[in-house]
Protein backbone atom coordinates (compact mmCIF):
# COMPACT_ATOMS: atom_id res chain seq x y z
CA UNK A 1 0.00 0.00 0.00
CA UNK A 2 3.06 2.64 1.18
CA UNK A 3 4.51 1.64 -2.20
CA UNK A 4 1.51 2.35 -4.37
CA UNK A 5 1.34 5.61 -2.60
CA UNK A 6 4.77 7.15 -3.20
CA UNK A 7 4.35 5.81 -7.11
CA UNK A 8 1.64 8.23 -7.46
CA UNK A 9 3.72 10.78 -5.60
CA UNK A 10 7.12 10.30 -8.32
CA UNK A 11 7.12 9.48 -11.77
CA UNK A 12 7.20 5.82 -13.04
CA UNK A 13 10.77 4.43 -13.34
CA UNK A 14 12.23 7.82 -11.42
CA UNK A 15 13.95 5.50 -9.21
CA UNK A 16 15.89 3.42 -11.55
CA UNK A 17 17.17 6.73 -12.27
CA UNK A 18 20.25 8.03 -9.15
CA UNK A 19 20.87 10.98 -11.04
CA UNK A 20 17.81 12.31 -10.72
CA UNK A 21 17.49 11.38 -7.08
CA UNK A 22 20.91 13.22 -6.60
CA UNK A 23 18.95 16.80 -8.21
CA UNK A 24 16.11 15.96 -5.42
CA UNK A 25 17.98 15.41 -2.93
CA UNK A 26 19.89 18.61 -2.96
CA UNK A 27 16.86 20.55 -3.52
CA UNK A 28 15.58 18.99 -0.01
CA UNK A 29 18.72 19.57 1.48
CA UNK A 30 18.42 23.38 0.47
CA UNK A 31 14.61 23.18 2.18
CA UNK A 32 16.06 21.85 5.11
CA UNK A 33 19.39 23.36 6.08
CA UNK A 34 18.75 26.86 4.08
CA UNK A 35 18.70 28.81 7.12
CA UNK A 36 21.94 26.99 8.51
CA UNK A 37 24.17 27.67 5.77
CA UNK A 38 22.66 31.34 4.93
CA UNK A 39 25.24 33.96 6.71
CA UNK A 40 22.41 35.97 7.63
CA UNK A 41 19.04 36.43 9.20
CA UNK A 42 16.98 38.18 7.06
CA UNK A 43 13.98 38.36 9.52
CA UNK A 44 16.53 41.05 11.57
CA UNK A 45 16.82 43.02 8.58
CA UNK A 46 20.34 41.18 7.76
CA UNK A 47 20.97 40.55 4.09
CA UNK A 48 23.93 39.61 1.83
CA UNK A 49 23.68 42.93 -0.69
CA UNK A 50 27.22 44.08 0.20
CA UNK A 51 30.91 44.66 -1.88
CA UNK A 52 30.66 42.62 -5.24
CA UNK A 53 26.83 41.21 -4.87
CA UNK A 54 25.58 44.86 -4.39
CA UNK A 55 27.20 45.64 -7.87
CA UNK A 56 25.36 43.38 -9.29
CA UNK A 57 22.39 43.76 -7.52
CA UNK A 58 21.88 47.67 -7.39
CA UNK A 59 20.46 48.10 -10.66
CA UNK A 60 17.42 47.05 -9.52
CA UNK A 61 16.54 48.89 -6.06
CA UNK A 62 18.19 51.72 -7.71
CA UNK A 63 15.80 51.50 -10.71
CA UNK A 64 12.68 50.46 -8.86
CA UNK A 65 12.97 51.30 -5.18
CA UNK A 66 15.13 54.68 -5.48
CA UNK A 67 14.01 56.60 -8.19
CA UNK A 68 16.96 55.72 -10.69
CA UNK A 69 19.32 56.71 -7.92
CA UNK A 70 22.47 54.94 -7.10
CA UNK A 71 22.83 56.37 -3.75
CA UNK A 72 20.79 53.89 -2.34
CA UNK A 73 19.36 54.03 1.04
CA UNK A 74 20.35 52.04 4.29
CA UNK A 75 20.09 48.90 4.90
CA UNK A 76 21.86 48.94 1.24
CA UNK A 77 25.26 50.11 1.29
CA UNK A 78 25.89 52.63 -0.90
CA UNK A 79 29.58 53.42 -0.44
CA UNK A 80 30.34 50.03 -2.01
CA UNK A 81 29.87 51.61 -5.29
CA UNK A 82 32.26 53.55 -6.80
CA UNK A 83 32.07 57.20 -8.29
CA UNK A 84 31.97 57.40 -11.62
CA UNK A 85 33.52 60.58 -13.86
CA UNK A 86 30.35 62.58 -13.67
CA UNK A 87 30.64 62.41 -10.10
CA UNK A 88 27.39 59.91 -9.35
CA UNK A 89 27.77 56.34 -8.59
CA UNK A 90 28.10 53.75 -11.02
CA UNK A 91 27.95 50.12 -10.44
CA UNK A 92 31.28 48.58 -10.89
CA UNK A 93 30.26 45.26 -12.79
CA UNK A 94 27.62 45.35 -15.86
CA UNK A 95 23.98 44.36 -15.08
CA UNK A 96 23.94 40.77 -16.27
CA UNK A 97 23.70 39.68 -12.43
CA UNK A 98 20.40 41.85 -12.01
CA UNK A 99 18.90 40.33 -15.03
CA UNK A 100 19.67 36.83 -13.41
CA UNK A 101 18.06 37.84 -10.40
CA UNK A 102 14.67 39.96 -11.73
CA UNK A 103 12.02 36.88 -11.82
CA UNK A 104 13.08 36.90 -8.00
CA UNK A 105 13.60 40.28 -7.16
CA UNK A 106 9.69 40.96 -8.99
CA UNK A 107 8.40 38.46 -6.25
CA UNK A 108 10.11 39.99 -3.49
CA UNK A 109 8.42 42.94 -4.74
CA UNK A 110 5.21 42.31 -4.84
CA UNK A 111 5.33 39.72 -1.66
CA UNK A 112 6.55 43.25 0.35
CA UNK A 113 3.86 45.62 -1.00
CA UNK A 114 1.45 42.31 0.30
CA UNK A 115 3.11 42.18 3.28
CA UNK A 116 3.57 46.16 3.67
CA UNK A 117 7.35 45.58 4.31
CA UNK A 118 10.08 48.49 3.29
CA UNK A 119 10.56 48.45 -0.76
CA UNK A 120 14.01 49.21 -0.44
CA UNK A 121 14.95 46.03 -2.25
CA UNK A 122 16.74 45.12 0.93
CA UNK A 123 13.55 43.63 3.30
CA UNK A 124 13.07 39.92 4.16
CA UNK A 125 10.79 39.56 1.01
CA UNK A 126 13.67 40.83 -1.31
CA UNK A 127 16.87 38.65 0.26
CA UNK A 128 14.52 35.43 0.96
CA UNK A 129 13.24 35.62 -2.68
CA UNK A 130 16.48 36.12 -4.63
CA UNK A 131 18.86 33.75 -1.77
CA UNK A 132 16.13 31.36 -3.31
CA UNK A 133 16.34 31.81 -6.53
CA UNK A 134 20.06 31.89 -6.76
CA UNK A 135 19.85 28.12 -5.30
CA UNK A 136 17.25 27.49 -7.82
CA UNK A 137 19.57 28.69 -10.79
CA UNK A 138 22.59 26.41 -9.45
CA UNK A 139 20.75 23.22 -9.10
CA UNK A 140 19.06 24.04 -12.79
CA UNK A 141 22.72 24.02 -13.82
CA UNK A 142 22.79 20.19 -12.16
CA UNK A 143 20.03 19.34 -14.42
CA UNK A 144 21.37 20.99 -17.77
CA UNK A 145 25.01 19.01 -16.92
CA UNK A 146 22.71 15.43 -16.73
CA UNK A 147 21.68 16.50 -20.07
CA UNK A 148 24.71 16.71 -21.55
CA UNK A 149 26.15 13.85 -20.04
CA UNK A 150 23.49 11.59 -20.60
CA UNK A 151 24.38 10.33 -23.95
CA UNK A 152 27.73 9.10 -22.92
CA UNK A 153 27.37 7.43 -19.29
CA UNK A 154 24.95 5.20 -17.42
CA UNK A 155 22.89 6.60 -14.44
CA UNK A 156 25.25 5.91 -11.55
CA UNK A 157 28.01 7.39 -12.81
CA UNK A 158 25.60 10.81 -13.71
CA UNK A 159 24.55 10.42 -9.77
CA UNK A 160 28.27 10.32 -8.65
CA UNK A 161 29.51 13.09 -10.98
CA UNK A 162 27.03 15.30 -9.91
CA UNK A 163 26.69 14.50 -5.92
CA UNK A 164 30.76 15.29 -6.36
CA UNK A 165 30.24 18.34 -8.34
CA UNK A 166 27.62 19.94 -5.91
CA UNK A 167 29.25 18.25 -2.49
CA UNK A 168 33.34 18.03 -3.35
CA UNK A 169 33.10 21.23 -4.68
CA UNK A 170 33.54 24.94 -4.26
CA UNK A 171 29.87 25.01 -5.79
CA UNK A 172 28.44 23.91 -2.60
CA UNK A 173 29.28 26.97 -0.69
CA UNK A 174 28.32 29.38 -3.48
CA UNK A 175 25.17 27.42 -4.04
CA UNK A 176 23.97 27.69 -0.15
CA UNK A 177 26.00 29.71 1.85
CA UNK A 178 26.92 32.32 -0.69
CA UNK A 179 24.50 32.14 -3.33
CA UNK A 180 23.76 35.55 -4.43
CA UNK A 181 27.27 35.60 -5.86
CA UNK A 182 27.96 34.64 -10.28
CA UNK A 183 29.41 31.64 -9.53
CA UNK A 184 26.18 29.38 -9.11
CA UNK A 185 24.52 31.17 -12.11
CA UNK A 186 27.68 31.09 -14.15
CA UNK A 187 27.70 27.33 -13.37
CA UNK A 188 24.21 26.72 -14.98
CA UNK A 189 25.06 29.34 -17.93
CA UNK A 190 28.12 27.41 -18.98
CA UNK A 191 26.52 23.84 -18.21
CA UNK A 192 23.62 24.93 -20.89
CA UNK A 193 26.07 26.39 -23.29
CA UNK A 194 27.50 23.02 -23.24
CA UNK A 195 24.10 20.93 -23.70
CA UNK A 196 23.19 23.25 -26.25
CA UNK A 197 26.27 22.83 -28.05
CA UNK A 198 25.60 19.39 -28.21
CA UNK A 199 22.28 20.23 -29.47
CA UNK A 200 23.03 22.86 -32.00
CA UNK A 201 26.06 20.25 -33.53
CA UNK A 202 23.55 17.47 -33.46
CA UNK A 203 20.83 18.94 -35.36
CA UNK A 204 21.43 22.58 -36.55
CA UNK A 205 18.07 24.20 -35.68
CA UNK A 206 17.72 27.74 -35.37
CA UNK A 207 16.27 27.95 -32.08
CA UNK A 208 19.32 26.22 -30.63
CA UNK A 209 21.38 29.32 -32.41
CA UNK A 210 19.18 32.02 -31.14
CA UNK A 211 19.61 30.35 -27.28
CA UNK A 212 23.57 30.05 -27.44
CA UNK A 213 23.39 33.77 -28.77
CA UNK A 214 21.53 34.64 -25.83
CA UNK A 215 23.22 32.59 -23.23
CA UNK A 216 26.50 33.48 -24.71
CA UNK A 217 25.49 37.33 -24.53
CA UNK A 218 24.74 36.58 -20.94
CA UNK A 219 27.72 34.31 -19.44
CA UNK A 220 30.10 37.53 -21.11
CA UNK A 221 27.99 39.99 -19.31
CA UNK A 222 28.44 39.10 -16.12
CA UNK A 223 32.14 38.35 -16.60
CA UNK A 224 33.62 38.79 -19.42
CA UNK A 225 36.13 36.75 -19.08
CA UNK A 226 33.67 33.69 -19.43
CA UNK A 227 33.03 34.71 -22.83
CA UNK A 228 36.28 32.30 -23.64
CA UNK A 229 34.05 28.79 -23.23
CA UNK A 230 32.74 30.06 -26.86
CA UNK A 231 36.44 27.88 -27.69
CA UNK A 232 33.98 25.06 -27.08
CA UNK A 233 31.61 25.49 -29.77
CA UNK A 234 34.25 26.01 -31.80
CA UNK A 235 36.25 22.68 -30.89
CA UNK A 236 33.02 20.45 -30.80
CA UNK A 237 34.17 17.39 -32.22
CA UNK A 238 37.72 18.33 -33.42
CA UNK A 239 39.63 15.34 -32.16
CA UNK A 240 42.84 15.81 -34.33
CA UNK A 241 44.87 18.61 -36.58
CA UNK A 242 42.57 16.73 -40.15
CA UNK A 243 39.36 18.09 -37.91
CA UNK A 244 39.70 21.79 -38.65
CA UNK A 245 39.42 21.70 -41.96
CA UNK A 246 35.89 19.67 -42.14
CA UNK A 247 34.58 22.03 -38.81
CA UNK A 248 35.47 25.19 -40.78
CA UNK A 249 33.61 23.50 -43.66
CA UNK A 250 30.87 22.74 -41.50
CA UNK A 251 30.83 26.10 -39.65
CA UNK A 252 30.76 28.33 -43.20
CA UNK A 253 27.91 26.07 -44.36
CA UNK A 254 26.00 27.33 -41.28
CA UNK A 255 27.14 31.22 -41.30
CA UNK A 256 23.79 32.87 -41.29
CA UNK A 257 23.34 30.95 -38.11
CA UNK A 258 25.91 31.83 -36.65
CA UNK A 259 25.62 35.92 -37.52
CA UNK A 260 23.39 35.54 -34.86
CA UNK A 261 25.68 34.94 -31.96
CA UNK A 262 27.25 38.48 -32.66
CA UNK A 263 24.17 40.14 -33.36
CA UNK A 264 22.21 38.85 -30.05
CA UNK A 265 25.37 39.20 -28.13
CA UNK A 266 25.09 42.91 -29.24
CA UNK A 267 21.19 43.48 -28.10
CA UNK A 268 21.96 41.94 -24.64
CA UNK A 269 25.02 44.35 -24.18
CA UNK A 270 22.98 47.45 -25.43
CA UNK A 271 21.36 48.92 -22.87
CA UNK A 272 24.57 48.47 -20.56
CA UNK A 273 25.76 50.74 -23.51
CA UNK A 274 23.26 53.19 -23.08
CA UNK A 275 23.26 53.22 -19.30
CA UNK A 276 27.32 53.93 -19.36
CA UNK A 277 27.03 56.47 -21.84
CA UNK A 278 23.89 58.04 -19.70
CA UNK A 279 26.12 58.16 -16.57
CA UNK A 280 29.86 58.07 -17.53
CA UNK A 281 29.54 60.31 -20.93
CA UNK A 282 31.32 56.97 -22.89
CA UNK A 283 29.47 53.88 -24.42
CA UNK A 284 32.91 51.74 -23.39
CA UNK A 285 33.79 52.45 -19.51
CA UNK A 286 36.10 50.50 -17.74
CA UNK A 287 34.88 50.75 -13.96
CA UNK A 288 38.30 48.67 -12.92
CA UNK A 289 40.67 51.74 -12.27
CA UNK A 290 43.85 51.12 -11.19
CA UNK A 291 43.25 46.92 -12.08
CA UNK A 292 44.75 44.99 -14.36
CA UNK A 293 46.45 41.45 -15.53
CA UNK A 294 50.48 40.73 -15.06
CA UNK A 295 50.77 38.81 -18.03
CA UNK A 296 54.22 38.20 -17.42
CA UNK A 297 53.84 37.13 -14.09
CA UNK A 298 51.33 34.31 -13.34
CA UNK A 299 50.96 33.44 -9.36
CA UNK A 300 50.27 29.57 -11.14
CA UNK A 301 52.03 28.22 -7.64
CA UNK A 302 50.17 30.20 -5.45
CA UNK A 303 46.54 29.97 -7.29
CA UNK A 304 47.20 26.24 -7.02
CA UNK A 305 48.95 25.67 -4.10
CA UNK A 306 48.61 28.66 -1.46
CA UNK A 307 47.11 28.32 1.53
CA UNK A 308 45.81 31.58 1.38
CA UNK A 309 44.10 30.53 -1.20
CA UNK A 310 45.07 27.74 -3.15
CA UNK A 311 42.38 25.53 -5.45
CA UNK A 312 43.95 22.37 -4.74
CA UNK A 313 44.34 22.99 -1.19
CA UNK A 314 40.52 24.37 -0.40
CA UNK A 315 39.25 21.71 -3.42
CA UNK A 316 41.26 18.77 -3.98
CA UNK A 317 38.67 16.92 -5.72
CA UNK A 318 39.78 18.99 -8.47
CA UNK A 319 42.57 16.33 -8.87
CA UNK A 320 39.85 13.86 -10.30
CA UNK A 321 39.34 16.38 -13.31
CA UNK A 322 43.06 16.77 -13.63
CA UNK A 323 43.98 13.30 -13.82
CA UNK A 324 40.37 12.46 -15.97
CA UNK A 325 41.84 14.23 -18.89
CA UNK A 326 43.80 11.04 -19.83
CA UNK A 327 40.53 9.08 -19.67
CA UNK A 328 38.50 10.95 -22.00
CA UNK A 329 37.42 8.65 -24.96
CA UNK A 330 37.02 9.24 -28.39
CA UNK A 331 33.52 9.17 -29.07
CA UNK A 332 32.73 12.64 -26.85
CA UNK A 333 32.30 16.11 -29.35
CA UNK A 334 35.31 17.55 -26.83
CA UNK A 335 39.01 16.09 -26.65
CA UNK A 336 40.71 15.41 -23.76
CA UNK A 337 43.19 18.25 -24.96
CA UNK A 338 40.46 20.64 -25.72
CA UNK A 339 39.91 20.19 -22.13
CA UNK A 340 43.00 20.41 -20.68
CA UNK A 341 44.48 23.42 -22.59
CA UNK A 342 41.30 25.22 -21.81
CA UNK A 343 41.81 24.70 -18.21
CA UNK A 344 45.24 25.82 -18.58
CA UNK A 345 44.86 28.87 -20.06
CA UNK A 346 42.53 29.53 -17.45
CA UNK A 347 44.83 28.73 -14.73
CA UNK A 348 46.92 30.77 -16.39
CA UNK A 349 44.57 33.73 -17.00
CA UNK A 350 43.00 33.92 -13.66
CA UNK A 351 46.64 33.92 -11.84
CA UNK A 352 47.48 36.70 -14.07
CA UNK A 353 45.03 38.96 -12.34
CA UNK A 354 46.51 41.62 -9.49
CA UNK A 355 44.48 40.10 -7.21
CA UNK A 356 44.91 36.52 -7.87
CA UNK A 357 42.83 35.31 -4.99
CA UNK A 358 39.79 37.43 -5.55
CA UNK A 359 39.62 39.50 -2.02
CA UNK A 360 37.62 37.63 0.42
CA UNK A 361 35.76 34.72 0.04
CA UNK A 362 36.09 31.19 0.17
CA UNK A 363 39.13 29.15 -1.53
CA UNK A 364 40.06 29.97 -5.28
CA UNK A 365 36.09 31.25 -6.50
CA UNK A 366 37.20 32.15 -9.55
CA UNK A 367 37.52 28.60 -10.53
CA UNK A 368 33.82 27.55 -8.98
CA UNK A 369 31.60 27.71 -12.25
CA UNK A 370 34.09 25.69 -14.30
CA UNK A 371 33.17 22.49 -12.59
CA UNK A 372 30.14 22.33 -15.11
CA UNK A 373 33.00 21.36 -18.09
CA UNK A 374 35.66 19.77 -15.36
CA UNK A 375 32.79 17.16 -14.55
CA UNK A 376 33.43 15.59 -18.14
CA UNK A 377 36.86 14.46 -17.27
CA UNK A 378 35.32 13.73 -13.68
CA UNK A 379 32.89 11.52 -14.95
CA UNK A 380 34.97 9.52 -17.81
CA UNK A 381 37.59 8.73 -14.70
CA UNK A 382 34.56 7.39 -12.77
CA UNK A 383 33.60 5.10 -15.54
CA UNK A 384 37.27 3.54 -16.06
CA UNK A 385 37.33 3.34 -12.40
CA UNK A 386 33.81 1.88 -11.63
CA UNK A 387 33.18 0.15 -15.26
CA UNK A 388 36.01 -0.41 -16.99
CA UNK A 389 35.71 -4.18 -18.48
CA UNK A 390 39.31 -4.10 -18.71
CA UNK A 391 41.97 -5.31 -16.27
CA UNK A 392 44.29 -3.51 -14.88
CA UNK A 393 46.89 -3.75 -12.43
CA UNK A 394 45.70 -3.26 -8.58
CA UNK A 395 41.92 -2.56 -10.08
CA UNK A 396 40.25 -2.94 -6.74
CA UNK A 397 43.02 -1.40 -4.67
CA UNK A 398 42.56 1.82 -7.84
CA UNK A 399 38.69 1.47 -7.31
CA UNK A 400 38.50 1.52 -3.14
CA UNK A 401 40.89 4.65 -3.30
CA UNK A 402 39.16 6.56 -5.70
CA UNK A 403 36.02 6.05 -3.42
CA UNK A 404 37.86 7.47 -0.10
CA UNK A 405 39.02 10.11 -1.65
CA UNK A 406 36.12 11.28 -3.44
CA UNK A 407 34.39 10.75 -0.17
CA UNK A 408 37.31 12.44 1.62
CA UNK A 409 37.22 15.13 -0.88
CA UNK A 410 32.74 15.65 -0.09
CA UNK A 411 34.04 15.53 3.80
CA UNK A 412 36.32 17.91 3.65
CA UNK A 413 34.75 20.45 1.52
CA UNK A 414 31.55 20.31 3.65
CA UNK A 415 34.01 20.96 6.83
CA UNK A 416 35.91 24.12 5.28
CA UNK A 417 32.84 25.23 3.95
CA UNK A 418 30.93 25.12 7.84
CA UNK A 419 34.45 26.36 9.14
CA UNK A 420 34.55 29.63 6.33
CA UNK A 421 30.75 29.92 7.43
CA UNK A 422 31.80 30.20 11.13
CA UNK A 423 34.76 32.47 10.32
CA UNK A 424 36.84 30.13 11.38
CA UNK A 425 38.69 29.61 7.64
CA UNK A 426 39.79 33.95 7.32
CA UNK A 427 38.53 35.49 4.37
CA UNK A 428 42.12 36.58 3.29
CA UNK A 429 44.81 36.16 5.63
CA UNK A 430 45.32 32.14 5.99
CA UNK A 431 48.70 30.65 6.54
CA UNK A 432 49.92 27.59 6.08
CA UNK A 433 50.10 27.35 10.40
CA UNK A 434 46.72 28.53 11.04
CA UNK A 435 45.26 26.03 7.79
CA UNK A 436 46.47 23.37 9.77
CA UNK A 437 45.82 24.81 13.66
CA UNK A 438 42.57 24.65 12.58
CA UNK A 439 41.97 21.30 10.41
CA UNK A 440 39.02 19.22 11.20
CA UNK A 441 38.61 21.69 14.30
CA UNK A 442 34.85 22.82 14.48
CA UNK A 443 35.00 24.43 17.76
CA UNK A 444 36.14 27.12 19.24
CA UNK A 445 35.88 29.33 22.38
CA UNK A 446 33.82 32.22 22.31
CA UNK A 447 36.99 34.07 21.18
CA UNK A 448 40.23 32.58 18.91
CA UNK A 449 43.48 31.93 20.77
CA UNK A 450 46.17 34.69 20.37
CA UNK A 451 47.90 32.16 18.40
CA UNK A 452 45.47 32.32 15.54
CA UNK A 453 45.90 36.03 15.28
CA UNK A 454 49.03 36.38 15.43
CA UNK A 455 50.04 33.68 12.40
CA UNK A 456 47.27 35.98 9.50
CA UNK A 457 48.77 37.40 7.32
CA UNK A 458 47.55 40.22 6.22
CA UNK A 459 47.91 41.13 2.36
CA UNK A 460 48.99 44.28 1.21
CA UNK A 461 46.34 45.30 -1.83
CA UNK A 462 48.68 48.60 -2.92
CA UNK A 463 51.47 46.95 -3.28
CA UNK A 464 49.67 43.67 -5.53
CA UNK A 465 48.15 46.74 -7.61
CA UNK A 466 51.82 47.66 -8.26
CA UNK A 467 53.01 43.58 -9.30
CA UNK A 468 54.25 42.60 -5.41
CA UNK A 469 51.69 39.98 -6.00
CA UNK A 470 53.45 36.86 -4.72
CA UNK A 471 51.89 37.63 -1.01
Amino acid sequence: MKFQVIQKIFPSGIFRKPSVLVIIFSACFAFWFVDFWRPYNASKNQHNFSWDVLNYYSYLPAIFCNDGSFDLPEPLIANYLPVGPKGIRVPKTTYGMSLMYSPFFALGYKIAYNQKSPLNGASEPFTTSIHWGSIFYSLLGLVFLRKLLLPYFNETIIALTLFSALFGSMLFFYTYTQSESTHGYLFMLISLFLYLTQLWHHEQKLKYMVWLGFVLGLISLIRPTEISVFIFFLLWDVKRLGDFKPKFQFLLKHYKQLLLLPVLGFLIWLPQFLFWKENTGTYLYFSYPGERFFWGDPQIINILFSYRKGWLVYTPLILLAFIGFFFVKKEFPLSKWTLFLFTVGMVYLLSCWWDWFFGGCFGARGFCQHIAYLSIPIAFLFDFVFYSPKKYLLKNAVTLLTAVFTFSCVCQNLGQSYQFHKKFIHYHAMTKQVYWDLFRTYQYPEEFPLNYWNNLVEPNYEKMRNGDRDQ
